[in-house]
């Protein structure tokens, strides 16, 4: 059974080596995204206000700041909007190109109002083009604007990422007895072995939880494409979708009055026709993995009307749990020190696919010496 399972191991390892190896990078580069875009775009990502400034800043009034994102740039419709009331990091607001389903990006101060630059495709900054080779290898659009190879191909990495971390610790089954053996000195297979099973077990838990949380993602996107949309082509809005008399400010506000300590964190605007006005947001709660996108506040896109209010802390186990996947996927739920922990431990896969290789193939050199 242990040498079947070896077997299995080795060869789906070969098989996955490269874009394992992609992921690992990637993923720990893009634990500290927003660092990152703050870092290389300081006058975009970031705003610099001091504590003393940002303790007392107040939002404009958001039909205010609607309106002039929607007048400064008439060839797109608003399509999401993520807000950010801590100074430090500007708004993003997603737009939809008119006539088109391409989505761009743009950076906003919502305290003075300032658009920081100007609408830029998903994939033109370095962050959102890591995230895309990431989550699909730059594959989805092959062959087919709307082909999901790259999403699919990403599902099963994902699966073969989370056998290969159960299948070593089945293998290495008694890996607990050998915690800190490494074995210097010798050949540079015996290194390459203990190497490899050290990195395994230390990282197994959270490498495990990237697989299996890897996997529900993919799953979920690959299933919205391809069998939500099918063959229907994308909508392609000319104009916004939400009625003239909605308050989207009021919506916010309600929003706050619906749900118990409920903290507005991202707006979804009807960008498709059947859509409702939703607001994303986070309520305080004794689960430490809950997202900040946990509860929702659903409103009619033609006139605002409250539809439902949903309490992410009193949703069934099963929801809580799919919930946590995001922060425990970004390692974001325990501040600094997790996605510290995340991004290094998110490079073990790139150092079991190197030192698993080199046991690969001295193990088979071997044979070849012998049989000479």
């Amino acid at each position: 059974m242990r040498k079947k399972l070896l077997k299995y191991h080795s060869y789906l390892a070969l098989a996955a080596l490269l874009p394992i190896i992609i992921i690992s990078i990637t993923g720990s580069i893009l634990v500290f995204k927003a660092e990152i875009d703050q870092w290389l775009m300081p006058q975009v990502a970031s705003l610099n206000y001091s504590p003393q400034q940002s303790s007392i800043l107040e939002r404009i009034d958001h039909n205010r700041l609607q309106a002039h994102v929607e007048n400064s740039f008439p060839g797109f419709i608003i399509g999401s909007w993520e807000i950010f009331n801590d100074g430090i990091e500007a708004d993003r607001v997603f737009l939809v190109k008119k006539g088109s389903h391409d989505w761009y990006k743009v950076h906003l101060d919502p305290f003075s109002g300032k658009i920081l630059d100007n609408p830029a495709v998903m994939e033109s900054q370095l962050t959102d083009w890591l995230v895309s080779l990431h989550y699909t290898f730059l594959l989805n659009g092959i062959g087919h604007e709307d082909s999901q190879w790259g999403t699919f191909i990403g599902l099963v990495v994902a699966l073969i990422f989370t056998f290969l971390g159960i299948s070593g610790l089945i293998i290495h089954r008694k890996f607990w007895q050998q915690l800190f053996l490494l074995r210097r000195g010798r050949s540079i297979r015996v290194f390459s072995g203990d190497l490899h099973r050290l990195a395994g077990t230390w990282s197994s838990p959270v490498l495990l939880i990237l697989g299996v949380t890897g996997i529900y993602f993919n799953t979920i996107a690959y299933y919205h494409e391809v069998f939500e949309h099918g063959d229907e082509p994308h909508f392609e809005p000319q104009e916004k979708l939400y009625g003239d008399s909605v308050d989207f400010q009021q919506i916010l506000l309600d929003s706050q009055l619906q749900l118990d300590q409920f903290t507005p964190t991202y707006l979804l605007y009807p960008f498709e026709p059947e859509v409702d006005i939703t607001v994303f947001g986070f309520q305080a709660s004794n689960n430490p993995f809950a997202s900040n996108y946990s509860s929702t506040v659903n409103y009619k896109a033609e006139n605002g009307d409250l539809v439902l209010a949903f309490d992410g802390r009193k949703a069934s186990v099963t929801a809580q749990v799919f919930d946590s996947f995001r922060e425990l996927h970004f390692g974001s739920f325990a501040g600094l020190a997790s996605k510290i922990a995340w991004s290094f431990f998110g490079l073990a896969p790139f150092l079991l696919a190197l030192s698993g290789f080199i046991v690969w193939l001295k193990r088979r050199r071997k044979p070849a010496r012998i049989k000479r």
